[in-house]
């Protein structure tokens, strides 16, 4: 496991031959922090041991990191490439980010693959607009990168953000029951470090892929 659960992330996305090499570094640190137990994760969030079989937690879902901002939807069009042409990734997709926008003022980019280890990785990208423009680069990560818990069953996600919540300074993100990979998620926000965790289900099955 990588000795920071946030990838130091670049102020802006690279550009050019920079591209291919910190998408190699984001892979790597990604597969090392793959090997936390759900045990640390918790820990690592709420400061203190919580037991994941009591909250029907079933394993680590994700890694998520920032990239770093885009100045224009055209930096984001040539990083999406760079990440579709890479081959040691696979089953790349991409969307809108739903927080940014609502939390953050600012739009935003969601990429999802799996590196060749079969991690499953998130990274996410704000424009570089407004007050979120302002924030200095580490609380730009902290905010955007968290690790994904997979819960068992899509009605637990629901009832076990509304226990968490509960806990001083946690507080809910975003709430959604259903998304277009069929995932059930919610974020919780540790107020008092910026850090953000997610508790997600994962639903229906991709095409082609084993329940």
């Amino acid at each position: 496991m990588p000795s920071t659960l946030l990838f130091p992330a670049a102020e802006v996305l690279p550009t050019g031959a920079q591209r291919a090499p910190y998408l190699k570094e984001l892979v790597d640190w990604a597969d090392e922090l793959a090997a936390i137990s759900v045990e640390q994760a918790l820990t690592a969030f709420f400061g203190q041991p919580l037991d994941p079989r009591t909250l029907r937690l079933t394993g680590l879902h994700h890694v998520a990191a920032y990239l770093g901002d885009y100045r224009a939807e055209e930096e984001f069009e040539a990083w999406l490439e760079a990440v579709r042409e890479s081959p040691g990734v696979s089953r790349v997709s991409t969307g809108p980010s739903h927080i940014a926008p609502r939390v953050h003022g600012t739009p935003g980019h969601w990429i999802n693959l799996h590196t060749e280890r079969g991690t499953e990785v998130e990274f996410f990208t704000c424009r570089s607009y407004g007050r979120w423009a302002e924030l200095e680069p580490e609380r730009k990560c902290s905010l955007m990168s968290h690790l994904g818990l997979s819960v068992d069953t899509p009605d637990q996600v629901g009832r076990l953000l509304d226990y968490l919540a509960g806990f001083d300074a946690i507080e809910l993100l975003a709430y959604a029951p259903e998304d277009e990979l069929g995932h059930t998620y919610g974020h919780l926000l540790r107020t008092d470090t910026e850090r953000v965790l997610e508790l997600v289900h994962a639903g229906r099955p991709a095409p082609g892929e084993t329940p």
